[in-house]
């Protein structure tokens, strides 16, 4: 452990103990009010005197408004410890001897990165061309890859006359004569990327970054390159970098070994939960409207719902190789095909246009049901025809489909299932050996599912597993090995569902 800090009534929190993590880039996150910019300003105390002035001002004009008198935070390492509070006129440590604690944190710095929109405009008076220079090929090479564009390689620096060190970034824009655009001219997301490249460049190794939601300012395909970025440099130079952040795509992407969420309770401590699952804080920061996917297949059952779930993942890691692109779809068991319509009809004007819906149905309704009730022109065609662009049909019913697979490619899914349950004794001849493909109709359908329960009683036997678990292992490893088989019958449906 680095160390420790321990947060005692200040504005939001009530107690927050966090464990400063070590060397590389951790996504810190949190639901309003759960105390993550105050925490941040505690982690920026480790290395800046002026973190709590800044973060934590109190009133010059009454002692009744925002006083932090109650509050405290307590920094320990290696055993000691020092706690700070604010007493009277300044934040004050106790006992005093051991102020010195926050420099065995090992930080040569400790510097805050923010979504600000802070610019310098040279002034006449200041800007002297001769005085331009090509910007750092690190920065302009990384600039360029995280925007995926050429513009900065006609990026420059200059030193202004009005202080030491106070230098600027311009565009050059013209050659003849020589011509700039000043800071003014960049959108905030370039600004504060580069003004992040000029830090990262000149920081010592071992220091520590506090990025502030800088993502705000960035589209998500630059969030994603940005990332991938300060891992690279946070592994070359041992930095610790925490990047507080809101963004769903940051949070999709990232290690989730690497992710902090700070989880309020109900008797209001704060506790941060290391490696949580993107799901989780992505369900807990998201505003309703943004938790709603981008796609859904309402479906017959659970085991229909766990097959397209399992096809829709490879179909999915195909067309979408890069994970921040790829679109969200839940697949949602309803019941009979009857009742799928009917929900699909109903929920269409409940979710927002944004959100494709389509009633993925086994493949006996199209090839059976539908069959005969246009030869007996049965009326609940009408509403049929009228969703037909929100309906897809299966090439099979689920259960008819894996075990056609199981018995036509016995050995293959032995090996399958063998590997993913690491037990060399896997056999499954004699739970198949009922399943009876030379039937039709719903006698098919009956002896597919006989089948398949068989197997998954089998496997829950010698794995020890719960069904469920034991099913959807199944039905992952049914889709692994047929993709390329249906891939032709499943392709046009899977489209219709993510667009």
């Amino acid at each position: 452990m680095v160390g420790a800090i321990e947060i005692k009534n200040l504005r939001n929190i009530k107690k927050l103990r966090f464990e400063v993590p070590d060397r590389g880039v951790w996504l810190l996150t949190a639901g309003n009010g759960a105390g993550k910019t105050s925490l941040l300003a505690c982690i920026r105390r480790i290395g800046y005197p002026n973190a709590f002035p800044i973060h934590f001002p109190n009133s010059l004009k009454s002692s009744r408004l925002d006083n932090h008198s109650e509050g405290s935070v307590t920094y320990e390492i290696n055993g000691n410890s020092v706690e700070y509070a604010y007493r009277g006129e300044r934040w004050t440590p106790r006992p005093r001897s051991n102020a010195h604690l926050l420099d065995r944190f090992g930080y040569p710095s400790v510097t805050y990165m923010g979504a600000t929109g802070d610019r310098i405009t040279p002034r006449p008076e200041d800007f002297e061309p001769r005085l331009v220079r090509a910007a750092s090929r690190d920065i302009v090479s990384s600039a360029n890859r995280i925007f995926d564009t050429q513009k900065f390689n006609n990026l420059r620096t200059v030193n202004l006359a009005r202080g030491v060190g106070n230098d600027a970034f311009v565009l050059s824009v013209g050659s003849n004569p020589s011509t700039y655009h000043s800071e003014k001219h960049f959108i905030l997301g370039e600004l504060c990327v580069l003004k992040l490249l000029k830090l990262i460049n000149s920081v010592q190794n071992n220091s520590m970054i506090i990025v502030d939601e800088l993502e705000m300012a960035l589209h998500p395909k630059a969030q994603v390159r940005l990332l991938e970025y300060l891992n690279e440099q946070a592994a070359q130079k041992r930095l610790t970098v925490i990047f507080s952040t809101h963004s769903v795509t940051l949070l999709k992407v990232a290690d989730r070994k690497r992710i902090i969420y700070l989880d309020r309770q109900d008797d209001g401590e704060i506790k941060p939960i290391v490696g949580c699952y993107p799901t989780y804080a992505i369900g807990n920061i998201s505003y309703d409207e943004e938790t709603i996917p981008d796609g859904v297949g309402y479906v017959e059952d659970v085991f229909a719902k766990d097959i397209v779930s399992a096809f829709l993942d490879q179909f999915l890691d195909e067309k979408f190789p890069d994970p921040s692109v790829r679109p969200t779809i839940k697949v949602l068991p309803v019941g009979g095909f009857k009742e799928v319509v009917s929900f699909l009809d109903q929920n269409r004007s409940v979710l927002p246009s944004t959100c494709r819906q389509q009633a993925l149905l086994d493949g006996d309704v199209s090839q059976e049901t539908l069959v005969a009730w246009r030869a007996n022109h049965n009326p609940r065609l009408a509403k049929f025809d009228r969703l037909a662009g929100h309906i897809a049909y299966l090439p099979w019913a689920p259960e008819v489909g894996m075990m056609n697979f199981i018995v036509g490619n016995l050995a293959g899914v032995e090996i399958a299932l063998r590997t993913r349950f690491r037990d060399n004794q896997i056999r499954l001849g004699a739970s198949v050996a009922g399943f009876d493909s030379t039937l039709a109709g719903s006698a098919l359908r009956r002896s597919a599912k006989d089948a398949v329960e068989r197997v998954i009683e089998y496997l829950c036997q010698r794995m020890g597993r719960t069904p469920d678990a034991v099913q959807d292992d199944l039905c992952r490893e049914f889709a692994k090995a047929s993709w390329q088989h249906y891939r032709p019958d499943l392709i046009p449906i899977l489209v219709r569902l993510t667009g």
